[in-house]
């Protein structure tokens, strides 16, 4: 029979690499984002609209399916029913998962005002670029720092086992697809479409 304590570590300590790691692709393509909108706008590469599109389209709809539905839905909720000593914290970061969503639709807009021809229509876009990115990098930092170590100090075994099934369960109901995977194949493709001087140790992949 499993010793309790290592069922729950072990739970425990796969749902928080899981969470982390979704953490860590989001951030990845916001950075790539914040790069090649800034090299577009001070004229060092060329334009690339397939490119920030794959990457808008990222940042939109992964945290939406994939992420933050789930963060609300397993690790949010079994936070509050163990302690009231968060609550303020998770109604402001469920706030914000609103917010981001709101905010990626605000940057699609502005790309559509850029190609659309807009005046000054990169220069808005780039800072909205750099707004939303500051924002995620807060929400993500609260998260980590904040969250996850209260949930350690307060969720138990029958919590990490839920919230790690969750979040490797990654499936789309509709299609059958596996929507983190599905993710991962497009992360590489911008990867694989970043000029040179923009990819990962100097352009290998």
């Amino acid at each position: 029979m499993a010793d309790p304590d290592t069922s729950k570590a072990t739970a425990r300590d796969s749902a928080l690499a899981v969470i982390k790691e979704e953490h860590r692709m989001l951030g990845s393509v916001m950075h790539t984002l914040q790069q090649v909108v800034q090299e577009m706008f001070t004229h060092r590469i060329e334009a690339d609209h397939a490119l920030i599109a794959c990457m808008l389209y990222y940042i939109d709809v992964f945290p939406e399916l994939c992420h933050h539905p789930k963060e609300d839905e397993y690790l949010f909720r079994s936070l509050r029913e163990r302690t009231s000593s968060a609550d303020a914290l998770l109604d402001e970061l469920q706030a914000q998962h609103v917010r981001s969503a709101q905010m990626t639709g605000y940057l699609q807009q502005l790309f559509v005002h850029y190609l659309g021809g807009a005046p000054d229509g990169l220069r808005h876009f780039a800072d909205a670029v750099e707004s939303y990115a500051m924002f995620l990098w807060d929400h993500m930092e609260r998260e980590e720092q904040r969250v996850l170590p209260l949930a350690e100090k307060y969720l138990q075994q029958s919590d990490w086992q839920a919230i790690d099934a969750a979040f490797r369960a990654n499936k789309d109901p509709l299609g059958g697809a596996d929507v983190q995977q599905e993710f991962r194949r497009l992360k590489q493709r911008i990867t694989n479409l970043l000029p040179r001087k923009l990819k990962p140790h100097g352009g290998k992949e």
